[in-house]
Order: C-alpha cells, then structure tokens, then sequence
C-alpha cells in the first residue's frame, strides 16, 4: 500500500478500455447558480401557464399558475414525479368530484356532506397511495368552487383543466429550459464517492498496519449518508429519466451497487480496527496488505476517473495476499496470535479482499466489453 500523501495528486494514467465522457456539463443543483436558474424556471412557469390559460379563455388563470409553481422542482426526475402526482391526483379527484356532485342535491347541508365523505374517502385511500392527498383537493375545488354556479359540473372541470394547464407548463419549462438532470448529477456524485472510498480505505489500512491505531468509529457515517442519497437519486433516474433521456442506467447501477458493496467492507474494517484488545501487533503480511491496498485504491480512483480498473493487477495483488497468507499458516505463524486478535485479522483481512474481489468484478463486467465493440 502507498503511503505517499501525494498520490492523489498524480497524473492519472490514460484510459484503458472504457472512458466516460460528460454528455452535458454539470452544475451543483445546490449552488447560487442552479438556484438562480430554478427561480426563473419556476418564474417563467407561472406565466406561461396563466397567459395559456388566458388564452384558453379560462376564468381563473391563477389555478395555473399555482399549479405550475407547485410542480417545478429542481431535477428534470421530480418535476416529472411532481407532474404525475398532481396530473394523476387531480383526475382521480375530478372523478371523485364529479360523482359527489352528481349524486348529493346542490344544497348547502348536502354539499357539506358531499365534501365529508370525498375527503375522507381520499384520505383513507392515501394509505395505497399518495396521489389521493392531490385528489382530495381537487375534490374541494369542484365540490366548493362551483358551489353557487348553475352549470357546476362545467365549473369544476374547467378548474381541473386550469390545473392540468399548469401542469404542463411547468413540465415543458421543466425539460426544455436548463435541465437539470438527475443522471448527470449522480454521475458526478458517484465520481466523488468513490475518492471517498479510497481515501476512506487508506486511512483504515494505513491504521490498521501501524499497530491496529483505532480510528474515529463514526468515520464512515456521512459516507454511508452520502450512499443512500445516490440511490435514491438512482431510483429517480429510473422511474422519470431514462424515457426520457439516453442514460446509461446499467453502469450507473452497477457503480451504485459496488459503492454499497464497498461502503460494507470498510464498515467491517473499521470495527475490526476498533476492536482493540490490549497492545497492537505488527503484520507479518505488510507488504502484500499494502500492494493490495496500493491496487485496491487505484482501481476506486480508476472508476472516479471514468476508467476501467486494471483486473490484470487487481487479481495478482488478490492471489498474492492469498498465497503469503496461506504460507504462513503452514508455517505455523499464526499460532503466536491469542485467539481474539486472530479473529480481528481475519475480519479484516476477509473484507480487504472481498472488497478486491467485488473491484474484480466491476471491471470484468461485460458491460464494458460490449461499451468498447
């Protein structure tokens, strides 16, 4: 394993068999910047949705804009899942609404009723489904806002279709205005997380060489955090985006999965680091733990480059490790060891090389084959 605190700052070497390229550049959703561009995202909305209604002769085109606001997210993926919940709610709830008026007299008390069992129907339903919150208040648009009209039911669809309207306003603004993509920011993530895995794994081998010296046992909470977060920004990118957009969806759940694989192993390690019984021992292994460690880390600063990590040195520094390990057992080295340091070695050593293998794996995956034919 390398301990020279200038490695990361090396050139990195060129690519090997597979090279991500950025299919647009990146903008830190979180940023002034971005945030500048979602406020007059959400602003134009608003407008394109009350001048459509206008011109569409609608009564209350405020309903429109509104509803644009409302929808208009961040990512391309939540504005999407924000204008299938309010599009999907509002229909349901028309449906609901429309039903109500039709069966309940246009009376006062009646109406009263009406809108007491819509909207607890609605808000029972909430339990298979969220998009009835929306539809409970659709329900009270068209039961309420039409109440004293002569024509209700035509009242209240043309306040759906006002809602509907700025819907897809806030849709189109949403897809053709500055898109921010989810797929693009997870990519980016992912480029990061894997450093973190690196630098994280360094730490933790570098410890535990030098006399098993404990480490911070919350090290790897905000990593674990910062995991979670990509999946569910992955999860976003297949339910809204890849209809969408040309993703590479495969290789993005494949780095997501091999992070969470990772984030285990070092979980592992850094308890079996922690797992302090009297006085540290020095490794007989060093070397073959540190070349392990030294390709380990240069096959996650591979994949945070884009690059494919090089199998060929990852397995020789797997079968190395292996066959040293097993040379000093027959040699009877381990029996110098009290029975609860063995176990800590072997912890830890077993998640050292799970980890290689999994890094194996991603890179002997066909999915790179098949990128580069």
């Amino acid at each position: 394993m390398s301990t020279n605190a200038d490695n990361s700052s090396d050139p990195s070497p060129a690519p090997r068999t597979h090279s991500e390229k950025p299919d647009m550049p990146f903008i830190d959703p979180d940023s002034h910047p971005a945030m500048i561009r979602h406020g007059l995202k959400t602003g134009i909305a608003a407008v394109l949705a009350y001048g459509a209604a206008y011109l569409l002769d609608l009564k209350f085109g405020y309903w429109a804009a509104l509803s644009a606001v409302i929808v208009m997210q961040v990512y391309v993926a939540d504005s999407v899942q924000m204008c299938l919940y309010r599009f999907s709610g509002t229909a349901v709830g028309a449906v609901i609404g429309l039903a109500a008026i039709l069966i309940f007299p246009q009376t006062q008390p009646m109406t009263v009723l009406a809108l007491f069992l819509s909207v607890t129907f609605c808000a029972y339903m909430t339990r298979y489904n969220a998009r009835y919150r929306m539809a409970a208040i659709t329900v009270c648009v068209v039961v309420l806002a039409g109440y004293d009209q002569d024509d209700r039911i035509v009242f209240g669809m043309l306040r759906v279709v006002e809602i509907g309207v700025g819907v897809a306003a806030a849709f189109l603004v949403s897809i053709a205005l500055w898109p921010v993509r989810a797929g693009t920011a997870l990519k980016a993530r992912l480029m990061m997380r894997f450093g973190d895995c690196a630098r994280h794994y360094e730490a933790i081998m570098n410890a535990f060489l030098a006399m098993q010296s404990g480490l911070d046992p919350n090290l790897l909470d905000q990593f674990q955090t910062d995991i979670m977060e990509d999946r569910a920004l992955f999860q976003k990118v297949l339910r809204h985006e890849r209809r969408m957009y040309h993703e590479d969806t495969d290789l993005l759940g494949l780095k997501v999965r091999t992070l969470e694989k990772c984030h285990a192993h070092l979980q592992t390690m850094l308890q079996a680091l922690n797992n302090e019984q009297g006085q540290g021992y020095e490794i007989l292994m060093d070397r073959e733990l540190r070349e392990l460690a030294s390709v380990t880390v240069e096959s996650m600063r591979d994949i945070a480059s884009g690059r494919t990590p090089q199998t060929d040195l990852l397995a020789k520094g797997l079968s190395e490790s292996e066959t040293r390990l097993r040379e000093l057992r027959k040699e009877g080295a381990t029996r110098r060891f009290h029975l609860q340091k063995l176990v800590q070695f072997f912890a830890f050593y077993h998640s050292a090389q799970s980890m290689g293998r999994d890094l194996l794996l991603y890179g002997q995956n066909p999915l790179f084959s098949a990128q580069t034919a």
